[in-house]
């Protein structure tokens, strides 16, 4: 898949066309033959929007493959490149199918389009945009490996989870950890530590009295999560030995609007 880039700089492929052919079906909203298993993927937790859907599986087993080709190779080792205190991270972008590519981007479309119905984010003109993938990579988050807060380049960014060791334990059972447990008390009042492990997190705002600046997911696979590319975001550390959590983040580029 070496000529992948090349095909997709010369295509210059438009993913702006959204038209619903079939409706709902068995809970699912098919749309041009990519189904969405989220009808309202849409949230507002605090300022900016955030997305929430699911991945079909043949898209997931194209990852899982590749991570498994990829992964451990020199010349596709990110590890040095990213902020994740994570070893095994692998960069993908041009070893991914076009497929692969447009059901990344087409998520990113919906993103837009939907919030778009706000009348603030109307730019008239713009309503047929042309995306492209930025970049792409996997992360093997391993037992007390986490990803700081940080955010991206592009314009969207997004997570896609293939694997999640952690999602069969509840979340009494993910902080059931030497650093998660209930500590102390002040002044009769418990101060107990928040529950973290296994998480991941976006951040907005200042922290302060009934200001939500926190959004936090326990994924499990399948999930896409997009956002702002601005939107500063963490994965925690989980403390489950021979548990491994894999993700795969990038980025998504809007090439006919100036985002700034």
């Amino acid at each position: 898949m070496s000529d992948v880039r090349e095909r997709r700089e010369h295509e210059n492929k438009n993913y702006g066309d959204y038209k619903e052919t079939e409706g709902f079906k068995d809970g699912e909203m098919l749309r041009q033959g990519h189904s969405y298993a989220n009808q309202y993927p849409v949230m507002f937790p605090f300022g900016p929007p955030i997305y929430l859907d699911k991945v079909p599986e043949p898209i997931l087993r194209e990852l899982d493959v590749l991570i498994e080709q990829l992964g451990g190779k020199v010349e596709y080792d990110a590890s040095g490149q990213l902020a994740g205190r994570i070893k095994k991270q692998t960069t993908l972008t041009n070893n991914i199918t076009l497929d692969t590519e447009e059901c990344i981007v087409k998520h990113c479309m919906r993103f837009y389009q939907m919030v778009q119905e706000s009348p603030e984010m109307q730019m008239p003109g713009h309503t047929q945009l042309t995306m492209q993938l930025q970049a792409l990579w996997s992360n093997i988050q391993e037992a007390r490996e986490y990803n700081p807060p940080h955010s991206h380049s592009g314009d969207f960014s997004f997570v896609i989870y293939t694997r999640n060791d952690l999602e069969k334990y509840s979340m009494e059972e993910l902080q059931d950890n030497e650093y998660d447990k209930n500590v102390g008390q002040d002044e009769g009042h418990a101060l107990q530590n928040q529950a973290l492990a296994g998480l991941i997190e976006l951040q907005y705002g200042e922290p302060s009295w009934m200001n939500w600046t926190q959004f936090r997911h326990v994924p499990s696979r399948g999930d896409i999560i997009i956002f702002p590319n601005w939107l500063r975001h963490t994965v925690y550390a989980h403390y489950k030995e021979n548990h491994v959590r894999i993700s795969v983040a990038g980025n998504v580029n809007i090439l006919n609007v100036d985002t700034e």
